[in-house]
């Protein structure tokens, strides 16, 4: 796990020297603190930073280059199945080190791009071609790591963040309001797309080519989600034996390893095969605490712990020091990202780097991966009651008469989320209840003018629509299932775990994760994988073969969150408060009126507009800091 920033050199950018390529660099530093390395030809400059893990030796510091410096790669992440990979190509390489940067550069001058199909990992890297005189540049299946570039011009820069990216003196920063009309819907910016104008996100499962002679970029995708239905007679057996083959290589180290451990369903079973199915040894558990009841789960962690024989250190975070904790991490954040689970998880990442690890396992997929999510459990009973007229006045009326205290999805909140579906009668349901604003939410807020006339409602659905059509099934659960491993996955979960993570130097592995795993589940029917009472029904199975018979049964699905709702009321009123009437730079785009209307109708516990709130405070300090 690492991070790297480079450009290509040509008439606007050659007259700068090695110090603006070692600033955009340093700023990755918590992402690489074991080595900081430049490499420039006459057409490129290249920085790297470290944070080693395999082959710990100096001789795989990067860049990387063949002894001709005919190749030159710099590449973030893990090749986990690097042994097999580099077992293949003893026969045409000599290989000098023992790491997976040196068989990933081989393993592309052997089977050019074709070696996204063999390798296995997660990843964002570049490789210099010098004889084709181009750059090879790609970013793994799921969107783990992230690879930010700027083309404008035929100029053309790239970085592992954004805000190192930024730094490069020729970016004008420009705020790209119509991606930001979407992060307000979707809490992030998604696809392509970034708050800056000409900066932009490399989509997972893609590659780009960029030719040195014309200055031009191709981009192709070389893998997608396949949802066509198999005949599969020993389909449990047969997830066992992919689920420990993904595990066995997610756990290839130099370093130790430790484990984020809830009381999930998830982070169960990856506790459960590491440590009982693959016997690993030096596992340590980290469970987090906020002193909230609703949220806190470091009794049923202790629980697993136990009974795995795994020793576990419960994360108790205090009231006195949350608000501290979040502005240093809000402060850190390398783009506008409104899910809470990356504070969550940079709360809880911050005592592993106190301990020393640089690697932790981490649960992220399982939902994605097997329906996890409450939508696919209650989508029959929506499909109903939107169908209804009484049935909705009935939820209406619910929905005035309770009172919600701002606990965990308390159920007079996921009453007002869940009637939010009823709003529209097409398929973008399940976009309105994962949202923070609604598109006609959006365009109330909008300052009056132009951009104001020309807003189309509908238009905020373009993204999740394109996923929609993409998918190769009419199915309306493949259609949810899909929405959630191409939007929620790489756009929220993924860019929550990197990040937070990365702030702390430590790399965050997901078992789940693996193309062969989503290729397997993607083909089995969906009454196997959940039904109206359980979700993860193959995870249950494997836990109950396992000795963990009352997990399995027990277990409940709970987000990776934290109190938010009430912390605004409380530690964070004051600083949010102060963001918007002090520095308000949202100005520009919305009429500051609503969200003085959002914050004092959640001060007065009138409305729960957390997710409001919070979107609009992180894009607003963001932009303090930043711009």
């Amino acid at each position: 796990m690492c991070g790297f920033v480079g450009f290509v050199k040509n008439s606007d950018t050659k007259n700068f020297d090695k110090s603006v390529i070692l600033n955009m660099n340093r700023s990755l530093s918590h992402r690489g603190p074991d080595n900081e390395n430049y490499f420039e030809t006459e057409n490129l400059s290249l920085g790297f930073s470290r944070l080693s893990i395999i082959d710990l030796n100096s001789r795989s510091n990067q860049p990387m280059k063949t002894s001709n410096n005919e190749f030159i790669i710099v590449f973030n992440g893990e090749i986990y199945n690097y042994l097999e990979i580099r077992k293949e190509l003893t026969q045409f390489f000599k290989f000098d080190t023992t790491g997976d940067t040196e068989v990933l550069l081989n393993a592309y001058r052997h089977w050019g791009t074709d070696c996204l199909n063999r390798i296995k990992g997660m990843f964002s890297f570049c490789i210099y071609d010098k004889k084709k005189d181009i750059l090879f540049c790609a970013r793994d299946h799921f969107g783990q790591k992230p690879f930010f570039y700027f083309y404008h011009n035929k100029k053309f820069i790239f970085s592992s963040e954004l805000r190192s990216l930024i730094k490069f003196p020729i970016i004008e920063k420009k705020i790209n309001k119509k991606a930001t009309v979407n992060y307000f819907h979707y809490d992030a910016f998604v696809g392509d797309q970034t708050i800056i104008e000409n900066c932009f996100k490399l989509k997972p499962a893609h590659y780009l080519i960029y030719d040195f002679k014309k200055q031009t970029l191709k981009f192709s995708r070389y893998w997608k989600n396949n949802y066509k239905k198999k005949n599969l007679p020993h389909i449990q057996e047969e997830f066992e034996n992919v689920f420990q083959n993904s595990s066995k290589i997610h756990l290839r180290s130099d370093v130790p390893i430790a484990i984020y451990l809830s009381g999930g369903i998830d982070s169960t079973s990856i506790a459960c095969m590491s440590k009982k199915v693959l016997a690993y040894e030096n596992l340590k558990a980290f469970t987090l605490k906020f002193g909230e009841k609703s949220y806190d789960e470091d009794l049923e962690a202790k629980d697993t712990a136990d009974k795995l024989g795994i020793p576990v250190e419960t994360v108790l975070i205090k009231e006195n020091e949350i608000s501290n904790k979040i502005s240093n991490l809000i402060n850190k954040l390398d783009e506008p990202l409104a899910d809470v689970g990356y504070i969550s998880t940079g709360l809880i990442a911050e005592k592993l780097q106190q301990e020393k690890f640089k690697v932790v396992l981490s649960g992220d997929g399982g939902d994605e991966l097997f329906g996890g999510y409450e939508p696919f459990l209650k989508l029959k009973y929506f499909n109903f009651l939107r169908k209804s007229f009484l049935s909705q006045k009935l939820i209406n009326l619910i929905s005035k008469v309770l009172k919600d205290d701002f606990s965990y999805m308390h159920l007079a909140y996921k009453i007002e989320v869940f009637k939010k579906g009823f709003s529209a009668d097409d398929e973008f349901y399940n976009s309105r209840w994962l949202c923070s604003f609604l598109p006609e939410e959006i365009n109330e807020i909008l300052k009056e003018g132009n951009f104001k006339d020309n807003f189309i409602n509908h238009k905020v659905y373009n993204f999740i629509n394109e996923i929609i059509k993409e998918t190769n099934s009419s199915d309306q659960y493949d259609k949810l299932l899909n929405q959630y491993q191409n939007y929620y996955l790489p756009e929220l979960i993924c860019s929550h775990t990197d990040k937070a993570n990365m702030i702390f130097s430590i790399e965050a592995r997901s078992p789940f994760l693996d193309k062969d795993l989503f290729n397997l589940m993607n083909s089995v029917e969906n009454k196997k994988k959940y039904n109206a009472k359980y979700s993860k029904i193959f995870l249950r199975n494997f836990l109950s073969k396992n000795g963990l018979l009352k997990s399995a049964k027990q277990i409940r699905k709970k987000g990776f969150a934290f109190p938010v709702a009430k912390l605004i009321n409380t530690v964070l009123k004051e600083k949010i408060e102060k963001s918007f009437k002090k520095n308000n730079c949202l100005e520009s785009i919305i009429d500051s009126k609503y969200i003085y209307k959002y914050l004092n109708d959640h001060f007065e516990y009138r409305k729960n507009n957390f997710k409001k709130i919070w979107n609009l405070y992180v894009l607003n300090e963001w932009i303090n800091l930043n711009l």
